[in-house]
Order: C-alpha cells, then sequence, then structure tokens
C-alpha cells in the first residue's frame, strides 16, 4: 500500500510538467499561439475550397461518359477512362472540331503578342527612363492616364477599327491590338531609372549605340521585370476569349477559348459533353502552370523589385 501510495504521488508529480512542456511546445507564445492555429486552419479550408474546383475538372476529365453525370455525383474515379481526352484530341464527338489546331494558335498567338509586347515596352520605357527630349513627361503621363479607361469603353472602337483595315479572321487581329500595354511601360520604365548610369557612360565610351545599350545593358539587367511582364502577357492573352469571340468567324482560326465553348455547347449530340470540356480546360491550364514554374523565380523578383530598392 505505501509502494502504490509513492507512486501515485510521483505520476501527480510528473503530470504538472509534461503537461506544461508539451503546452510549451504547442503554444510557445501563449494566445498568439492559438490564433496562428486558427488562421492556419482558416487558410487550409480557404485552399480546400479554391482547389476543390479544380480537383472535380481532373475528376471529370478522367471518367467514363457514363459516369459524367450521376446522381449522386462522385468524388472519386470509379472506373480511370482516357476517352474524353482521345476524343478531344481527334476531335470525335465534338463537331469534329480541330483541337490541335486551336492549341497551335493560341500558343501562336500568344507566344508572337507576348514577344511583341516585352520589346515594345522595353523600348519606350527604356526611352522615358534614359533619354531626354521636348514633351517627355506629358507623352509619358498621357500613356499612364489610358491605364485609366476601362477596356470595355474602347472594344467597340478596336472592333471597328480592325474591320476597316481587314484583320478580322486573321491572326494580325489577335496579335496588334494587344501590343499596347501601357502598364508595361510604366513598370520597364520605373525599372530602368534604376538602373546606374555608370554602366551606360562606360558604354557609351566603348563605342555602343543606343540600340546596343538598350540590347545588352538594360534587357539582360531586367530580366526579372520582364519575366514578369512575359507571364502577365501570355496568361492573359492565353485566357482571353471575348476579343477572339468578337472578331473571328472561320473556324481554324479559333483559338482555344473559344474551342472550348463550342465543346461545352455542341450542336451534335443530346447535350453538352462535359467530360470533354473538362478534359479541354484541364489542357488549356498546362501550359501556363508550366510557364510559370519555369519563370516563377524571375517572376517573384520582378514583382518585390521594387520594395527591396531605396
Amino acid at each position: 500500500m505505501v509502494v502504490s501510495e509513492q507512486s501515485l504521488k510521483s505520476v501527480r508529480q510528473r503530470r504538472p510538467v509534461g503537461v506544461t512542456r508539451l503546452r510549451l511546445i504547442l503554444f510557445p507564445e501563449g494566445g498568439a499561439s492559438v490564433l496562428r492555429y486558427v488562421a492556419l486552419l482558416l487558410i487550409l479550408l480557404l485552399a480546400v475550397v479554391s482547389l476543390f474546383p479544380l480537383y472535380w475538372a481532373v475528376i471529370t476529365s478522367f471518367k467514363d461518359p457514363q459516369d459524367v453525370a450521376t446522381v449522386p455525383p462522385s468524388f472519386l474515379v470509379e472506373r480511370l477512362a482516357l476517352t474524353n481526352y482521345s476524343d478531344l484530341i481527334r476531335g470525335t464527338g465534338v463537331a469534329n472540331a480541330p483541337v490541335v489546331r486551336w492549341f497551335w494558335n493560341s500558343v501562336f498567338t500568344s507566344l508572337v503578342s507576348t514577344t511583341g509586347v516585352v520589346l515594345l515596352t522595353s523600348l519606350a520605357g527604356y526611352s522615358f527612363a534614359r533619354k531626354r527630349f521636348p514633351g517627355r513627361d506629358l507623352i509619358f503621363w498621357l500613356i499612364i492616364s489610358t491605364m485609366l479607361v476601362p477596356g470595355w469603353s474602347t472594344i467597340i472602337a478596336t472592333y471597328v477599327l480592325t474591320l476597316r483595315m481587314g484583320l478580322h479572321d486573321t491572326y494580325w487581329a489577335l496579335i496588334l491590338p494587344g501590343m499596347a500595354s501601357p502598364f508595361a511601360v510604366f513598370l520597364f520604365r520605373q525599372f530602368a531609372i534604376t538602373l546606374p548610369e555608370e554602366l551606360f557612360q562606360a558604354a557609351k565610351i566603348d563605342g555602343a549605340s543606343e540600340v546596343q545599350l538598350w540590347w545588352r545593358i538594360a534587357l539582360p539587367l531586367a530580366r526579372p521585370v520582364l519575366a514578369t511582364l512575359a507571364i502577365f502577357t501570355f496568361v492573359g492573352h492565353w485566357n482571353d476569349f471575348l476579343w477572339p469571340l468578337l472578331v473571328l468567324n472561320k473556324q481554324q482560326i479559333y483559338t482555344l477559348p473559344v474551342g472550348v465553348s463550342i465543346i461545352m455547347y455542341q450542336i451534335q449530340g443530346a447535350g453538352p459533353s462535359y467530360g470533354i470540356g473538362m478534359a479541354a480546360a484541364i489542357l488549356m491550364s498546362i501550359l501556363p502552370i508550366v510557364a510559370f514554374l519555369l519563370m516563377q523565380k524571375q517572376m517573384i523578383e520582378g514583382i518585390t523589385i521594387g520594395s527591396l530598392k531605396g
């Protein structure tokens, strides 16, 4: 009986120490740690809610066509099938849609438009930052003021202009209107101002021209900013739906977003092919994700570069 009382006392003495140590490990800052756990839980819940549509699109794209519209819906893939992807790529079951051609149209126009925006806006931003000419500041602020004009208010004027120029049903109707980017000019100009003047003076002494100063000094140093502009421009052009829908009438020139809308509301069959539509959505999102993963380091540097300087 004496042994049991001693062991009971030892247990009672050890329990507060263990509980206190566990509390210090889990809640080192007391109430602040509790708030952090609550914030982490809310972030996880928001992440689940945000990622659920992507998860639903992925599993729907791999479902058998007979399992797509089951009631109640299944949140797991019972029978893994690649029918939706094969039908999508071959164009079967979707009014013989040339999906591969649509994909190429989106890739081509997005790459050309992105390249044009990066080159033209970097030239303009470099000129406004490094050159002095009459009315420079006034012209720059006039360009920046166009950012205040909503894009919806100019779409009719742009449509009429491209129509009179005979650009409809051509790749130029998708490429040229997007090359004028006031935000890109502003971003590159603000970065070019921070470049040291000594580099340009030394290059001028060596006989470098203005084009060489822009190409060999400004562009290499502005790689993070250019990566940011390239990602934003590429994704914006890749996901554009309204403008290609307005200026394109030939099915062979459709971009992938317009083609996906045709797939979802096809004229053949009993109704929308949700499995094929989800497969198209997944394929349409792969290229922007890959581009972001390849350039995320430069993109993050470009976003944070303003906060790191002065």
